[in-house]
């Protein structure tokens, strides 16, 4: 953590930071159709002047290949402007000196004199009382002429090149390439994007993989209908990866004789405990992993600070991300799914994240280039939102195959009875047992209540500073431990697996 600040949030900060330093680089573009010759201001510094004679002013412009220029030993940068075909140079060399001059002439030395025409005649623009004399190629040189040059004149000079003879920065090319792109053509992108995008939003919505909300079925299971993980349950029932996947996963490790757990009241501490040599207990790959992101090598206790710490030194952990993937794949492997939910996921969260910069890149150009008044820019600001929908709807489209389907209904209706509002009397084995169930499809609050009038056993794999008596006070100090590691763990994962 830096000063209060956590790497992820510095980072959503940097993301903002940059999104505005695009835009403006992006309006600083030089577009033809916006190019004005009016807003040109005076480059030239009247003491650049290397005439000898008085009242005569003479200046030489070094020409550099990649449209910078040379003048007076000084740099000269943005002195040739794209505009279409044509990459035009415009300077003023003077305006309303100090000295008043009877004869002006300005040289600009190309880069070779393989040059044997301009694109368009050379002009020496003088104005306000100067008068414009002359203005041609000779060699590698283009000379300029004008006189009677008085202090409230203005001298400009401008040279029209072939496309190609100057090799200009990348970023100018763009700002060529964007700009000759007829404004109509953005504005029936503008109209015609957004429509798309909406029926692709339409087709998400209602199609047979969009869950909008929970799935519901009726009926009870008294026992669970297969044998597979807690976090394959957690996705079962939620359609993706969720903070629960994380918690269900810890409980059952917890449960299984790998981790216990100890509340200090302020804080808690994870205790990793030692497997016997020979032991049948074997962790999964995801499982190892969720380990090994918890505890460092050779570690056997984390507190509340460690994970914190832990979390605050990574902006996106890759083995939560591998853990996500890994649960999908078992997904898969049990022939649940009829793809890899993270590809679908992925899938449209690029569509989703092109839609957006594609609006946004749209309303940045049409802002810049379009006449008064932009009402189409509305339509960019539509393929915008859309974009950030597809991308937040993206994780709720999960293709689960009849097998996955049939098998998804029997968990729910096995969630039913966890979470019947039914009590339990005396001391039942199951709270335990059911314990990450509950977690994984978010009924552990239910699955506690049904115990409050029972005799409740705490788990023997948690253990707590003070007094605890009954499922409700185990279920208030636990619950916030586990809610807080479930949550910053898996928001911890790569953001394109989730």
């Amino acid at each position: 953590m830096l000063i209060g600040i956590y790497p992820r949030k510095l980072f959503f900060f940097l993301f903002i930071g940059l999104l505005a330093f695009g835009g403006v680089k992006i309006s600083k573009l030089n577009f033809p159709s916006i190019k004005s010759a009016v807003n040109v201001s005076a480059d030239a510094e009247e003491s650049d002047n290397q005439s000898k004679k008085i009242g005569q002013f003479f200046l030489e412009i070094s020409l550099q290949r990649d449209g910078s220029a040379i003048v007076g030993g000084k740099t000269v940068r943005g002195i040739v402007e794209p505009l279409g075909d044509v990459d035009e140079l415009r300077y003023v060399v003077l305006r309303q000196p100090y000295d008043t001059y009877s004869l002006a002439e300005v040289h600009i030395k190309l880069p070779d004199d393989q040059l044997k025409r301009l694109a368009r005649d050379p002009k020496t623009i003088a104005v306000h009382g100067a008068t414009p004399i002359s203005a041609q190629l000779s060699g590698d040189t283009i000379i300029y002429k004008a006189e009677s040059v008085g202090d409230s004149a203005t001298m400009t000079i401008v040279a029209d090149f072939p496309k190609g003879y100057l090799t200009l920065s990348t970023t100018t090319e763009i700002g060529r390439l964007l700009g000759s792109i007829p404004p109509i053509t953005w504005a029936i992108l503008g109209v015609v994007l957004p429509p798309i995008a909406l029926i692709l939003l339409l087709a998400m919505f209602f199609g047979s993989r969009f869950q909008l909300k929970a799935k519901k079925v009726k009926g009870e299971l008294t026992a669970p209908p297969d044998k597979i993980s807690p976090a394959l349950v957690s996705i079962m029932t939620h359609g993706r990866v969720t903070s629960h996947t994380i918690m269900a996963t810890l409980v059952d490790l917890a449960d299984r004789g790998f981790v216990d757990i100890y509340n200090r009241g302020n804080d808690f501490i994870i205790y990793k405990r030692e497997v016997p040599v020979g032991s049948k207990m074997i962790l999964k790959n995801y499982e190892q992993l969720l380990m090994d992101k918890i505890f460092l090598p050779k570690q056997k206790t984390v507190g509340s600070g460690d994970v914190e710490e832990r979390m605050a030194q990574h902006l996106f952990s890759r083995k939560i991300a591998q853990i996500f993937l890994e649960v999908y794949q078992e997904g898969v492997d049990h022939g649940y799914f009829v793809d890899s939910p993270a590809k679908i996921h992925l899938k449209y969260r690029m569509i989703g994240i092109a839609t957006f910069f594609a609006g946004l890149l749209g309303y940045l150009i049409f802002a810049i280039t379009a006449a008064d008044p932009k009402f189409v820019l509305f339509f960019w600001i539509a393929l915008i939102f859309m974009g950030i929908l597809i991308v937040n709807l993206a994780p709720t489209l999960t293709g689960f195959s009849p097998k996955g389907e049939k098998m998804r209904d029997d968990w729910l209706k096995f969630r039913n009875f966890l979470a019947t509002p039914k009590l339990l009397d005396g001391y039942d084995p199951l709270f335990e047992r059911y314990f990450p169930f509950a977690i994984a499809m978010n009924c552990e609050v239910d699955w506690a209540v049904r115990f409050s009038s029972s005799n409740f056993v705490i788990p023997k794999w948690y253990d707590f500073t003070g007094q605890l008596n009954g499922v409700e006070n185990f279920a208030k100090s636990f619950l916030p431990i586990l809610d807080y590691l479930g949550k910053n763990l898996s928001t911890s994962s790569d953001p394109l697996v989730r």
